[in-house]
């Protein structure tokens, strides 16, 4: 068995499912409600049953010290833009994947953007990074964004965007537009396993979870509406719930 396939069965649980929560936006919007004090915040979502968790590289020490061996790490190596930045159409690569790597990583994930000046070098740069995981046997989970403002859950940007990410050498996608009619089509359609991404919309996360699972998803990688509630333990909790069923999702033996 191969370092890929020893990370991919870290990444999801015995079902082939996942719930991801999603802890990078510190890097891009800076202190964020729920995202300090940090470290509570990571408590409180590993205990409540999370399956993996998405870190920045800095997070990633803080992560480390906090998770238990059942939760899967998930550094984000595209990133170097704030929201500060009125062109927010590319990422620049932060991290080499054998830093990653030696980070204890068990996947990796990089922005791509499509629909804007951006795309054709985030696109190059989602080649060159998944050229470097399989010579490292890394997962890739590669998150497309729509760059056009009113395309952002727009299924018909965002199928052809996820086929691209696949035919770039991605092991996973996460996208937007979950709550669309025809998520499930994009989700057949789509030879890697899709994780539903949650986005700052007034979507019930627990409601916006059941579509997906019903779609025949991956499961969900959500931030924003878990780490900005008033109590992410209980949001994650009901999560693990809705992806695994009332008995949760055991992880395979490591």
């Amino acid at each position: 068995m191969s370092g890929w396939h020893i990370r991919m069965r870290r990444l999801f649980a015995a079902d082939g499912r996942a719930v991801i929560v999603a802890l990078d936006h510190g890097q891009h919007k800076g202190n964020l409600p729920g995202l300090s004090p940090f470290r509570e915040t990571l408590r409180q979502v590993v205990e409540a049953g999370a399956d993996g968790l998405i870190l920045n590289p800095g997070a990633m020490r803080v992560g480390v010290e906090v998770c238990d061996r059942n939760v899967s790490l998930i550094l984000r190596v595209t990133g170097a833009s704030t929201d500060r930045d009125p062109c927010f159409d590319y990422h620049r690569l932060i991290l080499p994947v054998e830093d990653a790597v030696a980070a204890g990583a068990d996947a990796v994930i990089a922005m791509a953007f499509v629909g804007g000046k951006g795309e054709a070098p985030s696109l190059a740069q989602l080649a060159r990074v998944a050229s470097a995981c399989r010579r490292w046997g890394m997962p890739l989970i590669a998150e497309m964004l729509m760059s056009v403002p009113e395309r952002f859950h727009d299924l018909e940007w965002i199928e052809p965007a996820t086929r691209v990410a696949y035919e770039l050498g991605a092991d996973v996608v996460k996208v937007y537009g979950a709550s669309e009619e025809g998520f499930d089509k994009l989700v057949r359609e789509c030879p890697v396993p899709v994780l539903a991404a949650g986005g700052p919309g007034g979507d019930d996360p627990i409601a916006l979870a059941r579509k997906v699972i019903a779609s025949g998803a991956a499961g969900v990688a959500f931030g924003r509406s878990v780490f900005g509630s008033h109590d992410p333990g209980t949001v994650v909790r009901r999560l693990v719930e809705v992806v695994h069923g009332a008995k949760g999702g055991a992880h395979v033996d490591r």
